[in-house]
This record gives structure tokens, sequence and C-alpha cells, in this order.
């Protein structure tokens, strides 16, 4: 008997080891620059009983945790040991580096982050485990977003009720907009991922200022409000000008009809060199632009006296919609917009109004200078968590910033005062906004 222990030790043994030099082996052809060509296939996808990849990642005498992984926490010192450009496709550990050189570090005081904190050791034990619901556990360990058992190189699709999961995303946790939220695993769209962060299902980060604070993307992105950016489903304004609108986006050619990516807006700056499509592997792991923004976006600080109109300032919204009506002060009628001033507030406007405070959220001094995008259309996302509750239930992504003021005198029954916009049938304002009074203001 003793003698079967001790040879079925000695066959454990063997095998172990010869997992471990075919693991060396492979780290010798596939990460070493200038190996040999013909490398084994990847240890994500090799499964089955007679497997000899898993020591790729995993020690069954020495692993440093429970899964038996072998690096040390966080996660990103294993997965960084390919993702870093030379095992694998992807340089990770190349857009983590450039943090808080190019890419500044995360300012939880100001609500400012540029990036997931993948390189940070957490509470995280398995993300097939619910670590979220109803509490504060914030973190982004790599598989939080990853299933390394599971991924592949497939592309995501685009439907009617959003994009699908990509390959890299395969066999990852999140939360299924329904109602109530409930978790999900594995997701059918990406969306479902983010919203395992990003929405009520969890406790969010608890701001006062408005500009800072974290809303619940699920309530936004509803398609049963009145309006919202299309991730879970089309968007509601279908007319004309607003096709001509996206046909002149300056990145992607999205159509009334289509669905967005929550990583065509919050993604990988690094990749537009290469112009990619709208279903190109576009993770958000950091961005030099606050929100890990894809493109840049002037969202909180209003324009000082006479600083002029920049496109730069609203890059993001131009790689989905044309810039030229932004440009144009004339307050002509245009094909390309259904406000024909867009550009007369975003170049027009000099000196009306103060500028002791350049603060999108300061209710008591309304700037001077230029408009910003997001003074008329503040909560980006959907306008069912607007600032104004009057605005709520407005169509067109319209919802008044902080700065922008009820008339003097004026009544909002039930509720308190607010700056108000008739809808798209009349097409009229009622506010304060740069020291211009707007009475029912028709454009």
């Amino acid at each position: 008997m003793n003698n079967e222990r001790r040879a079925g030790n000695t066959a454990w043994a063997i095998a172990v080891a010869a997992a471990v030099a075919l693991a060396g082996l492979w780290a010798a052809s596939a990460l070493t620059p200038g190996a040999a060509s013909a490398a084994p296939p990847s240890p994500h996808l090799s499964t089955g009983a007679t497997t000899d990849t898993c020591a790729a990642c995993h020690r069954s005498h020495t692993g440093q945790d429970e899964n038996l992984v072998k690096s040390s926490v966080p996660q990103s010192t294993l997965c960084f040991s390919c993702h870093d450009g030379t095992g694998a496709n992807s340089n990770v550990a190349a857009e983590f580096s450039e943090i808080p050189v190019t890419i500044p570090a995360n300012d939880t005081d100001t609500s400012s982050f540029y990036s997931h904190p993948a390189t940070t050791a957490s509470t995280h034990t398995s993300a097939q485990v619910d670590e979220f619901a109803g509490v504060s556990n914030r973190h982004s360990e790599c598989s939080d977003c990853h299933n390394p058992h599971t991924v592949s190189a497939a592309a995501p699709t685009e439907s009617g009720s959003g994009w699908t999961a990509s390959g890299a995303l395969t066999g990852a946790s999140g939360i299924a907009a329904s109602t109530p939220l409930a978790w999900k695993n594995p997701i059918g769209y990406e969306y479902e991922l983010c919203l395992k962060c990003h929405s009520r299902y969890t406790q969010l980060l608890s701001y006062s200022k408005e500009s800072y604070k974290k809303t619940d993307k699920a309530a936004e992105f509803d398609p049963s409000t009145a309006s919202y950016h299309p991730v879970e489903a089309p968007g509601k304004n279908t007319t004309t000008e607003m096709a001509n609108s996206l046909a002149g986006g300056t990145r992607w050619r999205f159509t009334t009809a289509s669905t967005i990516r929550c990583v065509n807006c919050h993604g990988d700056y690094r990749s537009f060199a290469g112009a990619p499509p709208p279903n190109a592997r576009l993770a958000p792991h950091s961005s030099r632009y606050r929100g890990l923004l894809i493109a840049n976006y002037r969202d909180r600080n209003l324009k000082p006296q006479n600083e002029a109109y920049w496109p730069a300032d609203f890059e993001l919204c131009f790689l989905c919609h044309s810039p030229t009506p932004f440009s144009d002060g004339s307050g002509g009628s245009r094909t390309d917009t259904n406000f024909p001033v867009h550009g007369k507030h975003l170049v027009g406007i000099a000196t009306p109004g103060s500028d002791s405070s350049l603060d999108i959220d300061d209710t008591l001094d309304p700037g001077r200078g230029n408009a910003i995008c997001a003074e008329c259309h503040y909560r980006l996302h959907g306008t069912i968590l607007a600032p104004w509750a009057a605005n709520r239930g407005y169509s067109r992504g319209v919802n008044f910033a902080p700065d922008v003021q009820p008339r003097s005198g004026q009544t909002n029954p039930p509720g308190p005062p607010s700056p108000l916009w008739s809808g798209p049938a009349s097409r009229t304002c009622s506010l304060i906004c740069h020291g211009k009074d707007h009475d029912a203001k028709s454009y």
C-alpha cells in the first residue's frame, strides 16, 4: 500500500514538473521576442483533463491565493507578465505605467477618475460571486471584467438591445438592466458589465456637488424614459436633422437606428491612431481625460469673457455628431441640427453675465463668455436624473446645468421655479443664462 502511495505521489510530482516545464517552454517560445513562431495554444483557451497550460498561471504547491495563482496580489502582477507587449498582443501594462506621468492619478476628493485601478490590491475574491450588491466595495481587479478561462478574440456585435459582450468579456459577470436590477453571470451585453459598478445595484460614491455626482446609469439608459444615449435601445430622435448630424461625425458613423457602446465614449484614446471601427477593442483601462473618456470634453469649467470657441473642447461630442453647426454663429436654419442657434451660443456670446466664478455648479453666477455643451445637456447619459426636477422628462438630451437659472419671479407649479424648455414642438426657453433673460424665447 505504501509503495502504491509513493508511486502515486511520484507520478503526481512528475505531472506537475512536466506542466511547469511545458509552461516554461511556452513562455520561451511565445513570450520571448524572436523565439520560435510555432507557439502553443493560449493558456486561456486550452482546456480539458490533459491540458498542460494551467501551469502558466497556477502552481499546485506554491500558489499565492485560494486559486493557486502563481503571483502575489494584485492580479495584474500575473496578468502583466504576458499582457506587457511580450506574450500577448495587448500591452495593458503600458496603459497603467503612464500613471501618474502622462495620465493623472485618480482623485476621489474631486471625483476625477482617469483609470480603473487594476494595479491596486483589493478585497476581491472572485468575479463569479456577487461582491457589489448594496455595498461600497469598489474594486477593479482584472478578473472583475475578464474571465481568463473563457476569453476569445470575438468582436462585439450591434443589436437593437445593445452591443453584445465581446470575446474579451465572455464569461464575465454583471447586472441585467431589469426591474429590479439583478446579478447576471455571464453577461450577454457589454453594458451589463459596466452596471456592476455604475448603477444603483451597488453603493455609488456620494458627492454633494452636482458635477461630481456618480449617477445611476441603469436609470439614465432606461429606454422607457424621455431621453437617453442609445446604449440599451436606439434613441427616440429619428429626425432627418439628427440623421444628418450623425452622418457628419468625425469618428463613428451611427444612425438614428443604432445602439452604441459605453466604450465609444469611455475607452482607450490611444486606439484612435489606427482609426478603429465602432466594434474595435477600446478597453477603458486608463485615459488622459477625466471620466476615462476616449476624447476631450469640457463640462465643469465655463468659458471666461472673450475666450474663443475651440472645437477640441467638445471633441468627444464630435466623434458622433457633426461639428459644423457649432461653429456657425449666424443662427440660420440648418439641416444637420434641430437647434439652429447652437453656433450662436458657442461662438457668439462675448460679454454678458459676470465671471467672478467659472464653476458650472455655481448657481449664483451664470458666467461670462461663450457657452459649453454641458450647460444645456448637463446629464449626458439621460435626462431622468437632471439636477432641475422640471427637466427630467425632457427629450433630445435637454437638461440645464445649475448655472442656468429660472427667470426672476417665475413660477412653475407644482414644483419650484426652474429653467424651462417647451420641447421640440414649440421650442421656447424661459430662463436666465449668461445674464440674458429669455422670456419664452422662440428658436
